[in-house]
């Protein structure tokens, strides 16, 4: 059994991964869609990315079918909840009258990103490690 330690070292390179995603995406689609939808879809992209990483690489043990479609739905909300200060944050970051200082810097939607991040990533975490992820006996198959 991994560590929490372990897990959330894991849990943060897949979440290195999925930020390169959100990163990009939100920076090609600033200039051509409002901000708060590009960080909408570059948040939602991501979180598939983080998915597909999670179930290969920090949560990989074999479930069944049943609990892998469970644990899709259970993650899906757990991100929906990521989303709650991921977003809001966001939003408040270029809404202040700081960021409409550097906005016309071309990193700057970017850099607003980073504390809706850092406190969702924790939260994700947390949901992940003892709901999404979390196994019960008879969800696991053992395979060789």
């Amino acid at each position: 059994m991994k560590t929490t330690l372990l897990q959330f070292f894991q849990f943060s390179l897949v979440g290195q991964v999925s930020f390169t995603v959100d990163v990009v995406v939100l920076w090609l689609l600033a200039d051509h869609v409002a901000l708060i939808w590009a960080r909408i879809i570059a948040f939602t992209l991501a979180v598939l990315t983080n998915w597909l990483c999670h179930r290969i690489y920090t949560f990989k043990e074999h479930a069944t079918q049943d609990a892998k479609f469970k644990e899709a739905v259970q993650f899906s909300v757990a991100s929906l909840l990521g989303l709650i200060p991921n977003v809001g944050l966001y939003w408040w970051a270029i809404s202040t009258a700081t960021y409409q200082t550097y906005a016309d810097y071309e990193l700057a939607p970017v850099a607003a990103m980073l504390p809706g991040i850092i406190v969702g990533h924790c939260l994700n975490f947390l949901l992940s490690k003892h709901w999404v992820f979390k196994r019960k006996a008879h969800d696991v198959v053992d395979y060789p």
